[in-house]
């Protein structure tokens, strides 16, 4: 049993007896809410007959629970995680690293959020990005340190929860900002663009397959320029590829068009690739270091745009081309959103949603 008293100096004196605890336990808190969530977050772990190793040794381990900044460090340390996340988790840490894993609860997850909203003014789709990564972290806390959480508060959140609300969007307001909206980029190549694109680089070697390996199998620019010939099966016409931006590895097929010109590829540039230590493109050094990493990602950007711009084509990104190749598969496949999905690399079936109109259209035309 659990209970919360005030001393005299103005800190709170949590008391919790439990025949499975050696002794009575007392801690100390500064706010009522720390000592009220960790009594809670206890009686759980020990409800389940859980002990916690602290509570074990008590003079050995202060009680209070850890940071979130020493989650995060463990959590990077103990698993391979993909460097989007790396950098996501590198991003909140600066502002949570010193916040006490004993006073995370809803209302902390829900506050978290709104800071997002009104002080950040964050765009719905990166706020989404940094809850998932920072969740995904919880959840191994609570699988592996259950005895330093027991819930993850950020797992209640109400679905929509990055998307702004009324009253956040009056409190923008009144300073002068507005609420933010998702912008989903719908970009495709029209006739003629992608003849413009190979014309201009009839005589780029690297360039023209590069630019027809993203289009005719939908991967990341990173996934692209990071790739090792070895990863190439152009006999099982497939791309494997470890460690994606989810983290996960999948197998990428090749198109018909896309196994010759790899082939082709390979096959003249056999030396040159030798001497890149097995890198098929030129445009990374192999250093996985993330600046080095964006760095890459920069420059082959820039190179992307200028060949766009020589070919007269305004308003491409190399993303889009990821855009172009999923709606080809739907357009041009009768794959189902799963295994789209696993060729892609999309984790969430809902990303998919918007090309479902593509599919729909196409099979209206075979309708009476």
């Amino acid at each position: 049993m659990a209970s919360v008293k005030k001393t005299p100096s103005g800190t709170f004196q949590l008391c919790i007896k439990n025949k499975l605890l050696p002794k009575t336990l007392w801690v100390t808190f500064d706010t009522f809410e720390a000592a009220q969530q960790y009594g809670s977050q206890l009686e759980g772990l020990l409800a389940q007959g859980v002990i916690p190793a602290a509570l074990l040794k008590p003079d050995s381990v202060k009680v209070g629970g850890w940071t979130i900044g020493r989650c995060i460090a463990e959590y990077l340390r103990h698993n391979s995680i993909p460097v989007s996340e790396i950098k996501l988790l590198d991003t909140v840490r600066p502002s949570l690293a010193l916040v006490h894993t004993g006073t995370l609860n809803y209302d902390w997850a829900e506050g978290w959020i709104r800071t997002m909203k009104r002080d950040t003014n964050l765009a719905p789709s990166t706020i989404r990005h940094r809850h998932g990564a920072l969740a995904r972290c919880f959840d191994w806390m609570i699988r592996k340190h259950p005895e330093v959480m027991v819930q993850n508060p950020l797992r209640l959140l109400k679905r929509g929860f990055a998307t702004y609300s009324s009253e956040d969007a009056a409190v923008l307001q009144a300073g002068g900002r507005d609420a933010r909206v998702d912008v989903e980029r719908e970009r495709r190549l029209t006739e003629g663009e992608e003849e413009a694109i190979l014309n201009v680089l009839a005589d780029r070697l690297d360039e023209r397959v590069f630019f027809t390996l993203a289009l005719e199998t939908a991967m990341r620019m990173r996934e692209c320029y990071t790739l090792h010939e070895s990863q190439v099966g152009v006999a099982k016409k497939t791309i494997h590829l470890e460690r994606s931006k989810n983290g996960d590895n999948r197998q990428v097929p090749l198109s018909s068009r896309a196994r010759e010109l790899m082939a082709d590829y390979l096959r003249s540039q056999r030396l040159t690739i030798a001497q890149r230590g097995g890198r098929v493109f030129p445009y990374w050094s192999g250093d996985t270091n993330v600046r080095v990493l964006d760095e890459t990602t920069s420059e082959t950007s820039r190179t992307f745009r200028a060949i766009f711009a020589q070919a007269g084509i305004e308003g491409l990104t190399f993303h889009d081309l990821r855009h172009e190749a999923t709606c080809r598969l739907y357009e041009r496949t009768t794959l189902s959103d799963v295994l789209i999905a696993k060729i892609t690399g999309h984790r969430d079936l809902k990303m998919l949603r918007r090309y479902a109109s593509l599919r729909g259209s196409d099979l209206a035309g075979h309708l009476w």
